[in-house]
């Protein structure tokens, strides 16, 4: 009779402990931070280009073929997008900084054309991030922070109202429809605001720096991570320029 209380005991430890081990757990809390003051003193700016060393790659065409409605539309994969020798998408964030408030108004990402729109974007931590469905098919958005799952959410349909989410954490936020594999997107999210995505002509500016000396941080999607020191003066304007190549 003992003995099979016992095994009985045991076999119940070995399922909690395993239940334990299966059951998602929320990352551990940040230490409280002091509140975000606007700086309100004399300003600098940076600016520049991100450059593309060697023959840009030829835009693949992306297989959209398994669902009827995004087939419709002929898409290029907008993962390394050269134009004049000048890379787009480039996410630049000042790295350093003192922390700023979240603007009031929101960061819409939209699921158009079975594609994420914008492909890079911005946002503070504090504020609010907006996802909508703008196609009238099923998609989905599921947001990672690094290998961490955020959050995912349904999304039917353009009558479907959209998702709306705080940015937390400071980092790089990445968006998947897992039911279309080829729809990604990014969020790179900062404490200070002082940020910037090159568009097609691979050129960035960032406004209202306060002066110092920080690090300015230049990632893509595919070619990885690069980082400068600079100094930033009041009245004037560092300029930088970054250099991707083909991996």
């Amino acid at each position: 009779m003992k003995a099979g209380i016992a095994i009985g005991l045991l076999v119940a430890a070995v399922v909690a402990g395993a239940i334990w081990l299966m059951t998602p757990r929320a990352r551990p809390a940040a230490p409280p931070r002091p509140p975000a003051v606007a700086w309100t003193g004399p300003v600098g700016s940076i600016e520049g280009e991100v450059d593309f060393a060697g023959s840009a790659p030829e835009p693949g065409r992306l297989h959209r073929e398994a669902d009827p409605f995004c087939a419709r539309t002929e898409m290029t994969d907008p993962e390394v997008l050269v134009s004049n020798g000048r890379l787009a998408n480039v996410w630049l964030h000042v790295i350093g900084a003192p922390d700023a408030p979240p603007p009031d108004a929101p960061v819409t990402v939209d699921q158009r054309d079975c594609m994420f729109v914008p492909r890079v974007t911005t946002a503070v931590v504090g504020q609010a991030i907006v996802a909508r469905n703008s196609d009238p098919v099923l998609h989905n958005v599921h947001a990672y922070l690094d290998a961490a799952t955020l959050f995912n959410r349904g999304l039917p349909n353009d009558q479907a109202p959209p998702v709306q989410v705080t940015a937390a954490e400071a980092g790089l936020v990445r968006w998947k429809c897992d039911v279309h594999p080829w729809m990604r997107g990014y969020v790179g999210v900062s404490r200070n605001g002082l940020q910037a995505v090159t568009g097609g002509d691979g050129a960035f500016r960032i406004a209202n720096v306060p002066p110092g000396k920080y690090a300015l941080e230049a990632w893509h999607e595919r070619l990885g991570t690069q980082s400068q020191p600079l100094a930033v003066e009041a009245g004037k304007s560092a300029r930088l320029t970054f250099t991707f190549a083909a991996k």
